[in-house]
């Protein structure tokens, strides 16, 4: 509902599955540390990326080797249980055939208790595949009447061919219920392509969709490399000014946050719902931090510029028994989740209870005994006007 609702913002934040012959036990505890580290923030869910080696879509050299990682909507099986907090769950659709494609919805709805999507479709145009088109999956999608679905929306296919406007509508058109963008490093594709589909939908009578922001902190050359092989646009003076800064993590932090204030200030008058989303996929200290304070700082500035009032406010979450095989499996999620907080939330707690009014905060004067039980038993929602969220 967070994710179709276009009177109110919603915040995502993105993790990657585990490699592929990972096993369900080390999959959960990676889980339960993502969990746990994310709980202090004010998100509505997680997204859970499906990793494709994306062959023919560059000429660029792959900076990391491609390597196949656990199903999406297995690993996404275990944030419920873990967090209190569903996720959109990415299938690239066009690898299998229709008949896996439905066997994996099947799957992903049934057995794992998905309702989420976010479909993608071929990476190149011109490499054959399987499976069905993005048309087609959505189609199926909407015929069965158990799921919903996004697609993704990417600002500089804009730029380049003044048709992505179109593209957002005609996804629309054959079921898509929200747009997740690709990374953004540059504000002028993204101010372009929304203001371009607001007028559209205008024009045609249509609500326009939501739209979700995606943003990543960079810190490191290599990982600077890879965003850019994954087919972000960053301008060459972008790159500089993080990759020479004596904080680079810092530095893109303060970049995405101008980014994000320059796109409001020129889209207001679009009609276009917004929703931010983070990505946390590196496994480098300093850029995971810088994730999680990037998110902060993203929601305060996208709250701020409805111009009500709003504040975080902490709130018990029940784990859903039904994403868990058994009453057994519940408690040891829970004791999972409690044991890794005393590690993970400890360092952070204090910090994060010192931050200004525009972050995640116990109306109790928060301490750290405090966080530690909101980390395993609280999670957070946001008020915001008439905004609000359980």
């Amino acid at each position: 509902n967070a994710l179709s609702d276009p009177s109110r913002p919603v915040f995502l934040f993105g993790s990657t599955p585990p490699r592929e012959g990972t096993t369900e036990e080390k999959a959960k505890e990676s889980c339960a540390k993502f969990a746990a580290r994310s709980a202090v923030l004010a998100i509505d869910g997680f997204i859970v990326y499906d990793i494709q080696d994306e062959a023919g879509r560059t000429t660029m050299e792959r900076p990391f080797p491609f390597r196949k990682t656990m199903d999406p909507s297995l690993y996404a099986s275990f944030f419920p249980a873990l967090s209190g907090k569903q996720c959109v769950v990415y299938k690239c659709v066009v690898e299998n055939s229709m008949e896996e494609f439905d066997q994996w919805l099947d799957s992903s709805i049934h057995k794992y208790g998905h309702t989420a999507f976010n479909f993608v479709g071929a990476a190149s145009s011109s490499v054959q595949y399987a499976g069905p088109t993005l048309q087609s999956a959505g189609l199926r999608s909407v015929e069965r009447g158990d799921c919903k679905f996004g697609c993704v929306t990417i600002p500089e296919r804009h730029t380049k061919k003044g048709n992505e406007d179109e593209n957002m509508i005609r996804k629309s058109e054959f079921g898509a219920e929200w747009f997740i963008t690709q990374g953004i490093f540059a504000a002028g594709p993204l101010v372009t392509m929304l203001n371009s589909y607001g007028d559209k939908c205008k024009q045609r009578g249509m609500v326009p969709k939501k739209v979700v922001l995606t943003f990543a902190p960079c810190g490191r050359a290599k990982t600077m490399t890879f965003i850019k092989w994954l087919g972000m646009h960053v301008p060459e003076e972008v790159q500089q000014r993080i990759l020479t800064a004596e904080n680079p993590v810092k530095e893109s932090m303060d970049v995405l946050c101008e980014i994000l204030k320059e796109v409001l200030l020129h889209t207001g008058g679009s009609g276009v719902p917004l929703g931010i989303n983070v990505e946390s996929l590196s496994i480098f200290k300093e850029e995971i931090d810088g994730a999680h304070e990037l998110f902060q700082k993203l929601q305060a500035i996208l709250l701020n510029s409805t111009g009500s009032p709003w504040s975080v406010r902490w709130f018990y979450v029940s784990r859903p028994l039904r994403r868990a095989e058994s009453i057994d499996e519940t408690h040891a999620a829970d004791a999972l989740v409690k044991a890794l907080a005393q590690v993970e939330a400890h360092k952070h707690a204090e910090e994060a209870a010192k931050q200004s009014t525009t972050v995640a905060r116990c109306p109790s004067s928060c301490s750290t005994s405090c966080v530690l039980a909101a980390t395993a038993l609280v999670a957070l929602s946001f008020v915001a006007g008439r905004y609000s969220t359980k």
